[in-house]
């Protein structure tokens, strides 16, 4: 897999978004918003500024998990945004901005798993973590562009890639450019309604855990500010964070 070039990750970006931004490339550091956040803290960075790297030796999920983040087989990148939006709304957003950037880049059409993993051929490829700093949001994706020799790690779950003829630099810059573009307009419901229209969750039924109870539920929609709307035990209600299941079939329908 090629470098990750920085004048080409530019060049992807303008294509979508004339931001002025600051664009930095390594081929492998601890966790890039870990770096973004301690660079951030002592002030050596201002908004917006773009890390990418092919490998993390610390890569972070969400609820504290590893990120599996193998070199030359994914891309890696972390956005330092100003800003303190309504984290739900990041978290869609950031979820579209790397939906279209596949679409635009390969025949794929990644669909939304609430709240934040991207399922293609019904495999996870993409993990979102957006974190509040005091200066401003940083927002970290990692997409498995191919697959490890030798495959997945069995700790790495349903992870699977886009094994697609795709530009890691080219791919950056695009997810960057629709992030960019999205956090300037961020309460546009147009936002939402492309989350909406690639999450088919609507209608099936889910497990969830709340107060270490296992709860069923049915899906019922999305609500403004991109919670799972469901109908359950205790009547409607609105899920704002943590994990969703959907039972034996999990994950048949998000090819």
């Amino acid at each position: 897999m090629e470098d990750l070039c920085v004048g080409d990750v530019k060049a992807s970006l303008r294509a979508v978004c004339g931001a002025q931004i600051t664009i930095q490339a390594e081929e492998t550091v601890d966790s890039t918003n870990l770096r973004l956040k301690e660079w951030s803290r002592q002030g050596r960075i201002r908004a917006p500024y773009l890390l990418c790297a092919g490998c993390q030796t610390a890569g972070r999920g969400r609820l504290g998990r590893a990120f599996i983040s193998p070199p030359d087989t994914g891309l890696y990148m972390s956005l330092l945004a100003d800003g303190s939006g309504e984290p739900g709304r990041i978290t869609v957003l950031a979820a579209v901005a790397v939906c279209r950037a596949i679409e635009d880049l390969t025949p794929l059409r990644p669909k939304i798993k609430w709240v934040n993993d991207l399922f293609v051929r019904g495999r996870k490829v993409c993990g979102i973590l957006a974190e509040k700093t005091e200066n401003g949001v940083i927002i970290g994706i990692g997409v498995n562009v191919r697959t490890p020799p030798g495959g997945f790690p069995a700790e790495a779950g349903v992870a699977g890639a886009l094994d697609a003829d795709v530009s890691r630099s080219r791919l950056a810059g695009r997810i960057a450019g629709y992030l960019l573009r999205g956090l300037a307009h961020l309460r546009d419901p147009a936002i939402l309604d492309a989350y909406r229209q690639r999450m088919p969750l609507i209608g099936r039924e889910i497990s969830y855990a709340r107060q270490g109870q296992t709860k069923n539920a049915r899906v019922t929609g999305v609500s403004d500010d991109g919670g799972l709307m469901i109908d359950g035990p205790d009547g409607p209600d609105v899920l704002r964070s943590g994990e969703i299941s959907l039972g034996s079939q999990s994950f048949a329908g998000l090819e």
